[in-house]
């Protein structure tokens, strides 16, 4: 009795110091860079809760609103909900850990897996809906796990509402449903497919979704938009090799722990009772595949698989073979920390540049290759955390040259990117400068229909957009940082118009506001 006990407080220990470890690398780490354009643009959504956007629907929004009053135009602030959405993660590998049967070790195994992992440090850094769909994604199967082992189909309530959740999060939970339902129905537990239960389940769900339904059908279903977009785009330059190599960078070699939780589920008899969730893994993975999706986009299955290899090699691998345990358990987190500042903005710019230089014969980098389907020097992701305050602070410089007069009827115009304005909105807080005006993404449902007569700012590489419009363009200065993706943009001030350049905006805005009419 007393050594069960002393063991079971062993396994609660180890629990909260990876869970205490975790927050302490993302408190220490979440402020070294500025705020990814994709952070900036959901943030922006506190100040238009709506019921859907562009490219994702609402509960983005409610977070953002949830922050922002709590803590404001705080960087800190904005990433606090990741890192805690990661924290949480590992308590419930270590349930799931708990549940299987496993030990000390398994968790060791499942944690550090999970823990380390350049996806997961990446992802838990980042305020954007893919870390609130691994955390659901996570959540949700654990739910399946535990009513399939208890026969407890009265938690068909609680995943049916956890499900709707997840669809207002992101759509790619429609995947995920289609995986589990396919492999369910073929298992011995599809009679839970015909319990009351699962029916109510269905009803609150979709009573869930309902009002995104109705936005989508409201604006024209900019979902199909979206996915058109990205299947000419981002969609185009994946190929099946680089699913596979995203599906390993992410992970590092604890890649090995959860293709061992895998193959434990599908074919070892002893994980027989849970081979449908190894299955529904299977079918999630190849979906996405054959659609050329992104590694990451499976990263919500992988915490659960992490608990199921870490307990596989702890029964299997013992006595004798235990050594395998150790051995993969140590290279893993040898690798995993060797690649961690690609996962973690652990270095300034210049000496992550020097460690790749470094490092480059040797490791594989996570996340170099970009939405152009090209390997650069430095991630996309990184490069879109850079450059931003110095962007706002041209633009408020550009503005407060300008009369009180001119100021008032000023116009802030991000030509190329959403981030553009996303950064004037955050940063250019500061300085006390007006919202700008773009078309890209979200922003197109917040823009203005008209515009007044007055100077206009202008963002972009060149003045080449403008220039039939204005007769005094001036360049009030270039961002330069060669670590930035959008390096080399220009900030304009722009007077003398040529033309009507009030219903220039204005049929520019009734074109693509249409779009979602």
């Amino acid at each position: 009795m007393i050594k069960t006990k002393l063991k079971n407080n062993g396994f609660w220990i180890v629990t909260y110091l990876l869970i205490a470890i975790k927050l302490c690398l993302h408190f220490y780490t979440n402020t070294n860079y500025e705020l990814h354009r994709d952070e900036m643009l959901y943030f922006n959504m506190a100040d238009h809760l709506s019921f859907g956007y562009a490219t994702v629907p609402p509960v983005i929004g409610l977070f953002a609103f949830i922050i922002k009053t709590l803590f404001g135009y705080s960087v800190f602030g904005i990433r606090l909900i990741p890192a805690l959405l990661g924290a949480a993660s590992i308590f419930i590998i270590s349930r799931i850990v708990k549940e299987m049967g496993g030990g000390t070790l398994a968790l060791i195994i499942a944690g550090f897996a999970f823990l380390l992992s350049p996806g997961f440090l990446l992802f838990d850094t980042l305020f954007t809906p893919n870390v609130i769909e691994q955390f659901l994604w996570l959540l949700i199967t654990w739910y399946i796990f535990r009513m399939v082992r208890l026969n407890k189909p009265q938690l068909w309530i609680l995943i049916g509402a956890l499900l709707g959740i997840a669809f207002m999060n992101k759509y790619s939970v429609l995947f995920f449903i289609t995986g589990f339902f396919i492999a369910m129905f073929f298992s011995p537990y599809r009679k839970l497919l015909n319990s009351r239960y699962f029916y109510w389940s269905l009803a609150i769900g979709v009573f869930l979704i309902l009002p995104n339904i109705a936005w989508q059908f409201l604006n024209s279903w900019p979902v199909i938009y979206h996915m058109g977009e990205l299947n000419l785009t981002q969609m185009a330059t994946m190929t099946y090799t680089n699913y596979f190599v995203d599906i390993f960078t992410l992970n590092s070699v604890s890649t090995i722990v959860w293709l061992i939780g895998l193959f434990s589920l599908i074919f070892l008899k002893k994980e027989k009772i849970f081979r449908f969730i190894g299955v529904a893994s299977l079918i999630i993975i190849l979906l996405f595949l054959l659609l050329k999706g992104k590694g990451y986009y499976i990263l919500g299955l992988i915490p659960f698989l992490f608990a199921a290899g870490g307990c596989a090699m702890e029964y299997y691998l013992k006595k004798r073979l235990i050594w395998v345990s150790y051995f993969i358990l140590f290279v893993s987190v040898i690798a995993s920390l060797a690649t961690m500042p690609f996962g973690l903005p652990l270095l300034s710019f210049e000496k992550l540049n020097k460690y790749r230089e470094k490092t480059e014969s040797y490791i594989i980098y996570p996340f170099y290759r970009w939405e152009d389907g090209k390997v650069h020097n430095i991630s996309q992701v990184y490069s879109d955390m850079t450059g931003w305050s110095e962007l706002a602070g041209y633009v408020s410089k550009a503005y407060h040259q300008l009369t009180i007069a001119e100021q008032n009827k000023c116009t802030i115009y991000a030509e190329r990117n959403y981030g553009n304005a996303g950064a004037i909105h955050f940063y250019g807080r500061e300085y006390g400068i007006p919202e700008p005006v773009t078309f890209l993404e979200s922003y197109v449902f917040w823009a203005p229909d008209t515009i007044p007569n007055g100077p206009f700012i202008y963002i972009n590489g060149d003045k080449e957009g403008i220039i039939a419009l204005f007769g005094n363009i001036t360049e009030v200065g270039c961002v330069n940082n060669n670590y930035f993706r959008e390096n080399g943009l220009k900030v304009f001030v722009c007077k003398s118009p040529l033309v009507n350049v009030q219903e220039v905006y204005r049929e520019k805005a009734k074109k693509e506001k249409n779009i979602y009419r």
